[in-house]
């Protein structure tokens, strides 16, 4: 159990009911301090290749706060990087998809 933007996540299912609270202009960040990509160096996350975009998804795999990362970089517009395990394709689909209503 963790700690987030004031939430308490009990289990992975409870993250997308905590999905980034908005006051005015500031966006909460405090998830950022529990991702497990604060153990690793930042080029581990904004690979060069397909084979460092699946080292990153593992990491990602076994994050308590993957699906806030994927929200944040899909509300932000992170072009770049991997983000809740997902690369930029894989951002750009889900974008898309969400934009024409497809599940």
């Amino acid at each position: 159990m963790s700690r987030t933007a004031g939430h308490t996540i009990k289990k992975r299912s409870d993250l997308k009911v905590v999905a980034l609270p908005f006051v005015g202009n500031y966006r909460t960040t405090e998830w950022m301090n529990l991702g497990l990509c604060r153990n690793h160096s930042p080029e581990t996350f904004f690979p060069s290749d397909g084979a460092g975009v699946e080292r990153a998804r593992k990491i990602c795999g076994n994050c308590d706060v993957k699906d806030l990362c994927l929200e944040y970089a899909l509300v932000e517009e992170i072009e770049h990087g991997v983000w809740g395990g997902a690369s930029e394709r894989e951002r750009r689909r889900i974008k898309k998809r969400r934009r024409t209503g497809v599940a």
